[in-house]
C-alpha cells in the first residue's frame, strides 16, 4: 500500500519538542529510557516484551490509571521530559498494595485520558464496541450535564429577571406621561395657592393697619405658630400611619415565610443525620481496605497470566502435556507455596475480581448515601438559618412597630393639646378684636393654604423624584436589551451544547471512519457508520442513543446492511479505536494531551497498520504505538522504531 501520509493534513510542529520518558521498577521493566520524535513512534518487540508496560506507564504519566509497581520492587516511577518541563509518578509499595507517593501529571484530565488517549485493549471504548456495550454512555461521560443544566437554571433565572426589569421599565414609561402632566398642574396649583397667599396676606396687612393693641398682636402672632405647629404635627402623624402601614405588611409577609420554613419531622435531627454520616464513612473506609488489599493480588496474578516470561523459573514447572494444553500448566504459588494449575489461578481471579466489582459497587452506593445525606445537612442547616435570619428581621420589625406606636400617640397628644391651645387662643383674640371675626378667619384661611402649598409641593417633590427615576432607567435599557440578547445566547448555547457534542461525536466517527475505510481497503465493507437515535418525535427514547450499522456489498456491487458482531476481529479493532478517536476530536482532547498511545493491533498487517496511524498523526502531535517486530520490519523505513530488546531491562 503506498504511503498515503502526502495526501494527509499536514501539522505544524510540537512545541513540546522531544519527548523521553524514564521508567523503573513499573510492570515487567526494571529500567528503560526512551526519546520520541513529534509524530509517529513504534515501539517494536515480541509478545511478553513488556510493551504494554511501557505504553501504560507512559498513559499514567499523561494522566490516565496508575500503572503496576514492579512485583518484587517497593518503589518505582515514570517520569516523562518535555523541551521545556518534567512531568512523574512516583509508586511506593505499602501494607500488601501500592500508593501514589508523589505525582505531577501532565493533565489532570485522567478521565478523558483513560477514554481516547490510552488506546489499548482495555480500553472502555473499545470494548464497548468489540463487546456491543454502551457506546453513547462512554463517549457522553466526559460531559458534565448536571453542570450544564445548572447554568441553563442560572441564565434563565437571568434572563427572567431582566424581562422582569424591562417589562416593569415598559410600565413606568408608559406613566410618564401621565407623570409630567401632574408635575405641571401641580406646579400650576402651587402657583394658585401662592396667588391666594398673597391675596390674603394683603388683606390682614390692610386690616391691621389701625393701630392694634400689642396684646392682640401677640395673640395673633402664637394663634399663627400654634396652627403652624399643628400643621407640622399633622404632617409627621401621616408620615408615621405610613409608615406603620407599610411595617405591618413586612410582618405579615415574614409571618408567612416563618411558618413555610417550620422544620418537618424528618429535618430536625442533625446530630442523627451527623451519626449517620459517621457511619457510612466507615463502612466506606472498611470496603476500600478490602478493596485496596484484593487489588494488587488481582492485578499482580493477572499479570502473571497474561505475560510467561514475567513468570520466574523457579514459580513454573511445565511438562509435555502442558506444552499440548497450556491451561494445564501448573504454578508454584506465591502466597501459599503450593503447586496449582494456571486454569486453577484464572478461576480463582475471575472470583476475586467479581468479588472485587461487587465491593466498588458498594462502595459507589455508600458514596451516593453519604452524598445524598450531606446534601440533607445542609438543606436543614440553610432552612434554619434562614428560619432564624426572618425571625430576627420580625422581632426587628415588630420593636420598630412599638416604638412608632408609641410615637404616634405622643404625637396625637400633641395635636390635640395644640387645638385646645389654638381654640384658646381663637377665644382671646375675638375677645381683643371686639369679634372681629373676618381678620380671625383671614389668619385661618392663611394657614390651610400655607399647609395646602407645603402638600403640593411634597407632592410635586416625589412626581419629578419619580420622573428623573424612569428618565434614569430608561437611559440603561439599553444595556438591559444587550445583556438580554447575551443571555439569550448563551441560554441557547447551552441548550444546544450536549447536542453539538452529540453531533459532532457523530460526524467526527462517520468522517474518519469513512477515510480509514478507503485507506485499509477492507474487502466488501462499504461503510461503517453511527446513527444518532432520538425518535421519531424526539420523545421515543428516554435519551439518546448511538447506534453503529455496517454496510457490505456483494461481490456484483450490491450493497445491504450487517451488523457489527459479523467483521472480523481486525475490522472490529479498527472501528473501535476510531470510535476512540472520535471522542479525542469532538471533547478537543488534543488542546491538552496532544498524544495518542496505541496498543494491540497485532491483529493488523503492516499495511493497515500504516493506514491508520497515518489517520491518527493528522489530529495528534505524538502517535505512539506497539507492533510486532514483523510488522516492525515493514515499518522502520515510514517510522522511527524502539526495540524493546535494546531499550528496556526487563525482570530476569
Amino acid at each position: 500500500m503506498p504511503d498515503e501520509r502526502a495526501n494527509s493534513t499536514a501539522r505544524p510542529p510540537s512545541d513540546l519538542g522531544d519527548l523521553t520518558i524514564e521508567i523503573r521498577n513499573i510492570g515487567g521493566i526494571s529500567e528503560a529510557e526512551v526519546s520520541f520524535t513529534p509524530g509517529v513512534s513504534l515501539l517494536s518487540g515480541k509478545n511478553a516484551s513488556n510493551k504494554s508496560s511501557f505504553l501504560r506507564a507512559l498513559a499514567a504519566v499523561l494522566g490516565g490509571p496508575d500503572p503496576q509497581l514492579k512485583s518484587d520492587a517497593r518503589e518505582g516511577f515514570v517520569r516523562l521530559q518535555t523541551a521545556d518541563a518534567e512531568y512523574h509518578v512516583e509508586l511506593t509499595a505499602r501494607d500488601g498494595g501500592q500508593v501514589v507517593s508523589d505525582a505531577n501529571r501532565f493533565s489532570d484530565l485522567g478521565e478523558l485520558c483513560e477514554l481516547f488517549v490510552a488506546l489499548d485493549e482495555t480500553n472502555p471504548v473499545r470494548q464497548a464496541v468489540v463487546n456491543d456495550g454502551d457506546l453513547y454512555e462512554l463517549l457522553m461521560k466526559p460531559v458534565d450535564t448536571e453542570a450544564i443544566e445548572a447554568e441553563i437554571s442560572r441564565l434563565k433565572s437571568r434572563k427572567d429577571d431582566i424581562d422582569g426589569r424591562l417589562d416593569e421599565l415598559s410600565r413606568k414609561e408608559d406613566r410618564l406621561p401621565t407623570l409630567r402632566t401632574r408635575a405641571n398642574d401641580l406646579r400650576r396649583e402651587i402657583e394658585a395657592v401662592e396667588e391666594s397667599l398673597d391675596v390674603k396676606r394683603k388683606a390682614i396687612a390692610e386690616r391691621e393697619s389701625d393701630a392694634s393693641p400689642d396684646d392682640e398682636e401677640g395673640v395673633l402672632d402664637e394663634l399663627r405658630r400654634k396652627r403652624g405647629e399643628r400643621e407640622t404635627v399633622r404632617n409627621r402623624i401621616q408620615t408615621q400611619t405610613e409608615a406603620l402601614s407599610s411595617l405591618r405588611d413586612e410582618l405579615e409577609e415574614i409571618s408567612e415565610q416563618t411558618t413555610e420554613l417550620q422544620p418537618s419531622e424528618g429535618s430536625r435531627d442533625i446530630d442523627a443525620i451527623e451519626t449517620k454520616i459517621e457511619q457510612l464513612h466507615h463502612q466506606k473506609q472498611q470496603l476500600s481496605t478490602t478493596i485496596n488489599a484484593l487489588s494488587p493480588i488481582v492485578e499482580m496474578n493477572a499479570q502473571l497470566l497474561d505475560d510467561e516470561d514475567d513468570i520466574p523459573e523457579e514459580m513454573k514447572s511445565n511438562d509435555i502435556v502442558s506444552e499440548l494444553d497450556p491451561s494445564s500448566r501448573t504454578v508454584t504459588c506465591w502466597t501459599c507455596g503450593n503447586t496449582v494449575e494456571r486454569s486453577e489461578i484464572t478461576e480463582q481471579v475471575r472470583v476475586v475480581q467479581e468479588i472485587l466489582e461487587e465491593k466498588r459497587d458498594q462502595r459507589g452506593a455508600l458514596t451516593d448515601r453519604i452524598s445524598a445525606l450531606k446534601d440533607q445537612k445542609r438543606r436543614i442547616e440553610q432552612r434554619r438559618e434562614e428560619r432564624e435570619r426572618i425571625s430576627e428581621r420580625k422581632r426587628s420589625i415588630e420593636a420598630e412597630i412599638e416604638r412608632r406606636e408609641e410615637r404616634l400617640e405622643e404625637l396625637e397628644g400633641e395635636r390635640s393639646s395644640l387645638t385646645d391651645d389654638i381654640e384658646n387662643l381663637q377665644a382671646k383674640a375675638e375677645e381683643a378684636d371686639d369679634g372681629d371675626e373676618e381678620l380671625l378667619e383671614l389668619h385661618g384661611e392663611v394657614s390651610s393654604l400655607e399647609y395646602e402649598r407645603g402638600q403640593l409641593e411634597n407632592e410635586l417633590e416625589d412626581v419629578e423624584a419619580e420622573i428623573e427615576e424612569i428618565e434614569s432607567a430608561i437611559a440603561e435599557r439599553d444595556d438591559l436589551e444587550a445583556e438580554r440578547e447575551s443571555v439569550t445566547t448563551r441560554l441557547r448555547e447551552q441548550r444546544d451544547r450536549i447536542e453539538t457534542i452529540e453531533r459532532d461525536l457523530v460526524t467526527a466517527f462517520n468522517e474518519s471512519m469513512q477515510q480509514v475505510i478507503d485507506r485499509l481497503a477492507y474487502e466488501n465493507v462499504e461503510r461503517v457508520w453511527i446513527e444518532r437515535l432520538t425518535g421519531a418525535d424526539g420523545k421515543t427514547h428516554s435519551r439518546t442513543d448511538f447506534e453503529l450499522h455496517v454496510v457490505r456489498s456483494t461481490d456484483d456491487g450490491a450493497a445491504y446492511e450487517d451488523t457489527i458482531d459479523t467483521l472480523s476481529k481486525s475490522e472490529r479493532e479498527v472501528v473501535s479505536l476510531v470510535v476512540a478517536l472520535a471522542g479525542y476530536l469532538a471533547h478537543e482532547v488534543a488542546t491538552e494531551i496532544p498524544i495518542v498511545v496505541v496498543d494491540a493491533v497485532e491483529m493488523l498487517d503492516a499495511d493497515r497498520i500504516r493506514g491508520l496511524l497515518t489517520h491518527f498523526e493528522q489530529h495528534a502531535d505524538y502517535v505512539v504505538a506497539a507492533v510486532l517486530p514483523a510488522e516492525a520490519g515493514e515499518l522502520d523505513d515510514t517510522y522511527p522504531c524502539i526495540r524493546t530488546s535494546s531499550s528496556f531491562t526487563a525482570e530476569t
